[in-house]
Parts: C-alpha cells; sequence; structure tokens
C-alpha cells in the first residue's frame, strides 16, 4: 500500500473538547485550503534564497486530523506538505481567530509538532536515513491586539545555566499578525495583500480598493473557486458596513461586488446620518423639537468622529470637530460622511471637508434666519 493511502485510511474526525470559541467565517478558513494562497503565504513573509529549494507544484494539503488521532482538531488550522531539496517540508499552518495572543502557543505548536512526528513514524515516512522532515509553523492572527506572546518555546522554560541549556526544547513559528503589517513590501500580486487589506478594511471605501484588485489578480480560469471564495468572504465583509437592517443582497461574482459597492459607496454615509438624525428628532418628541433635533446633529458629530479616528488616528479626528461644530444640517454631515469614504488620507480628507463645512453652515445660517424671519 503506498504512503499516500495508508495516511488517509487513518484519519477519522477527532473530538474537540474545549474548543475556544464560536467557528469563524467558514470562507476565510477556505483560502488557505488553496495552493496558491499557501505559496503566497511563504513568498509574502518568508522570503529568502530557500524558496528556491521548493517545488510549489508538489503543495499537498493533508486533513487536519492527519497530525495525530490524539491532536485535539482545531478548527481552520491545517496541514500542508512541500517538496524541497533532499524531502518533504511539512507546514503547519494555524488560524488564530482570538481577540487577543495565546500566552503559551509556542508550547501549543511544539506538541503539534510532536504529534505530526509521531505519525510520520507510524507511517514510515522518513527519509531514506530514517531521519524526520523539516517543519515550518506559521500563524495567522487576526485579533486587535498586537501578538506578544512568545514565538520560542524556550522562552517559556525557566532560565537554566549552561550546563542545562542544551537539554531543553527549542523551536520557533512564524506569525503574521495580519492587522498590524504592512502589505506594501509584498510583492505586487501576492494575495496575502488583498487579505491583509480586507482584514484591516474600516470603512466602504477600503473594501472596494481590494475588491478592484482581487479582480485583476483572479484572472486565470484555475482560479474559479479561489475567487469564488473571495467574493463570499467580501461580500460578508461588506454587509458590516450596510446602515441599518438592510441585508446586502448576494451577488455571485467579485466584479459584480465591487461595482455594487461603488454604487452604494456615496449613498450609505448619508444613510447613517439621516437614521442618526431620525433617532434625534424621535427623542425630542418628549424632550422637545428643538433640542432633539439637535441631538440628532450631535449623534451625527460623534460617529463621524469615530470613524474618522479609526480610518485617520486621533489627530485628523480631533481636528474634524471643530470643522463639524460648524455644520448645522444632517445634508453637510452626510457629505463629510462620504468624504469620510472616499479619500485616501487624513490631509486629503480635512482638506476636502473644510468647504464643505462651510457650505453646510452657510445653508444652515440660512435656513435658521428663514425660520426666524416667518
Amino acid at each position: 500500500m503506498s504512503y499516500e493511502a495508508r495516511d488517509r485510511r487513518r484519519i477519522r474526525p477527532a473530538p474537540v473538547p474545549g474548543d475556544a470559541g464560536p467557528m469563524q467565517d467558514p470562507n476565510y478558513k477556505r483560502l488557505f485550503s488553496f495552493p496558491r494562497m499557501v505559496e503566497d503565504l511563504l513568498r509574502g513573509f518568508l522570503p529568502g534564497q530557500w524558496l528556491a529549494e521548493l517545488d510549489f507544484s508538489t503543495l499537498d494539503k493533508l486533513p487536519t486530523e492527519y497530525v495525530s488521532d490524539e491532536l485535539l482538531r482545531r478548527h481552520g488550522d491545517c496541514v500542508w506538505r512541500v517538496r524541497r531539496r533532499g524531502g518533504w517540508l511539512y507546514l503547519l499552518v494555524l488560524l488564530e481567530f482570538q481577540s487577543t495572543d495565546e500566552p503559551r502557543m509556542a508550547l501549543r505548536i511544539l506538541a503539534y509538532t510532536s504529534l505530526l512526528y509521531q505519525e510520520l513514524v507510524r507511517n514510515d515516512a522518513l527519509d531514506a536515513g530514517g531521519r524526520l522532515p523539516a517543519v515550518l509553523p506559521i500563524m495567522l492572527y487576526n485579533g486587535e491586539a498586537r501578538w506578544r506572546a512568545a514565538v520560542e518555546v524556550g522562552e517559556l522554560i525557566a532560565p537554566v545555566g549552561p550546563e542545562l541549556a542544551p537539554y531543553q526544547p527549542s523551536q520557533r513559528y512564524h506569525v503574521v499578525d495580519e492587522r498590524h503589517v504592512g502589505a506594501e513590501d509584498l510583492p505586487g500580486t501576492n494575495l496575502m495583500a488583498a487579505v491583509l487589506g480586507l482584514e484591516q478594511s474600516r470603512t466602504p471605501g477600503d473594501v472596494v480598493r481590494v475588491a478592484g484588485l482581487l479582480v485583476e489578480w483572479l484572472r486565470d480560469p484555475r482560479d474559479r473557486e479561489l475567487k469564488r471564495t473571495f467574493t463570499d468572504w467580501v461580500w460578508r465583509l461588506a454587509g458590516q458596513f450596510t446602515p441599518g437592517d438592510a441585508e446586502p443582497a448576494p451577488v455571485r461574482t467579485l466584479e459584480g461586488v465591487r461595482m455594487t459597492l461603488e454604487e452604494r459607496l456615496a449613498e450609505w454615509p448619508k444613510q447613517w446620518f439621516r437614521e442618526g438624525h431620525e433617532q434625534g428628532v424621535r427623542e425630542g418628541v418628549e424632550q422637545g423639537i428643538e433640542r432633539g433635533i439637535e441631538q440628532g446633529l450631535e449623534h451625527e458629530r460623534a460617529l463621524l468622529r469615530r470613524l474618522a479616528a479609526s480610518r485617520f488616528g486621533a489627530e485628523t479626528a480631533e481636528r474634524l470637530s471643530g470643522v463639524l461644530a460648524g455644520i448645522a444640517d444632517p445634508e453637510g454631515l452626510a457629505e463629510v460622511g462620504e468624504w469620510l469614504v472616499r479619500c485616501e488620507t487624513g490631509g486629503e480628507f480635512l482638506a476636502r471637508v473644510d468647504p464643505a463645512a462651510g457650505g453646510a453652515a452657510r445653508r444652515g445660517d440660512r435656513g435658521r434666519s428663514h425660520s426666524r424671519g416667518n
């Protein structure tokens, strides 16, 4: 019986006691079941001459439970292997969806590696000299807080003198901290740049830009299923920016997603602010109409400040506060919201909203004068 047949005959689902939290978006996890994603992950974050030793055409995904029957299977983790000069390289790709880092991740990965080696020994899958293959653990983390846990298992062990040091285990893993790394240094069409762009998206405009890149990068018919997976993820993410309780209608193509988002880009901020204004008016029924309207405007200003801080930083949000104080009508605030999602930088945004604020303030003044005249 072949080695591959023995591999797959042994595999059966394992229970998942104590699994951490609900499953994440399955479309996200599916991305790393595609060889191109694994290749781009390596080329993007582990560059070096050693990559020339790898034959990426041999990338082979093994079932999650392959590591061992005893392994507590985690949602999203996967095991790949790729031919290299002198044998196989095994890749442990872990997807960490926790909001903060896991202090003992290095220990868990050491256990994974040990279980993998035991399985390879049982399958008689060593090289001609009876040696174990190399293992490369990579963890993708998408939490808001930066990953600060130890990446070397030796850091978890109490300090020892030089006599005991050689007897302690040693292994590193590589972290891709998706929300805190830049995509600018990645190769031109590396799909990990799109993953980072989606993870770091804060506005519909951010999602539109990434969708446009993916349309260009996934034209090869061989990437059809990968493209479909990205399409589902992009559309789910776009749904987070849909105002109110509205659910975006499903779109079947990435080109359709991009076009639909572009069409709605200017309307969503206006709807957000209309809803905030209407909420203030409803509150004004009990508190007095004029006070309620002003409260609705303040809801809108507060939302704009939060969005500006998230998109461009606290300094831009602070400078925006003075601008917003001069805007006295919902349409003017909606106009600011539109520039917030369209502009690329905080400087460009502030330059755009100053004239918008002036025009809105003048309209508000004219409206109040007209009311007094009546």
